[in-house]
């Protein structure tokens, strides 16, 4: 039996997202009474990576794939990256957006800047991204002291 590529365990990585994300936009509405429903955008892009990934499949399984094998090293940044976001995920009912998502900024860059600049860095982008949630009426998660 032939043993497969990294590409193919990546490709059915994005092929089982892919297929989570397109059940879950299933349960919102494709139409509203103004035009596309909030079903519509989550349906056509889960659908577009499900589509590339199954071609991504095939292209890896019959050896055209351009995938390297990945070195321990960058392992472990991927690791360390995918733990950060799923400790966003936990922490952000807890701390509220505005806290959360500047730590997640500031651990994401901390080896990129120094500690003054990664700060300004992610308080800037923290606050410019929750004004345009503002401005577009969208609430964000808030912690219990109300930001």
């Amino acid at each position: 039996m032939k043993k497969l590529q990294s590409g193919t365990w990546g490709g059915i990585a994005f092929l089982a997202v892919g297929l989570l994300f397109l059940g879950y936009s299933l349960m919102y509405p494709y139409k509203s009474e103004i035009g596309p429903g909030s079903g519509f955008f989550p349906l056509w892009i889960s659908g577009l990576l499900v589509v590339l990934s199954v071609i991504y499949i095939y292209e890896s399984a019959v050896g055209h794939d351009s995938a390297e094998a990945i070195e321990k090293e960058a392992m472990k940044k991927i690791l360390l990256i995918v733990i950060y976001m799923v400790a966003y995920v936990l922490i952000l009912p807890l701390a509220g957006f505005n806290i959360t998502s500047f730590l997640f900024l500031f651990a994401l860059l901390f080896k990129a800047y120094g500690k003054l600049k990664n700060a300004a860095i992610s308080a800037v982008s923290t606050a410019a991204i929750y004004f345009l949630f503002l401005a577009l009426g969208v609430q964000l998660p808030l912690n219990a002291l109300g930001f």
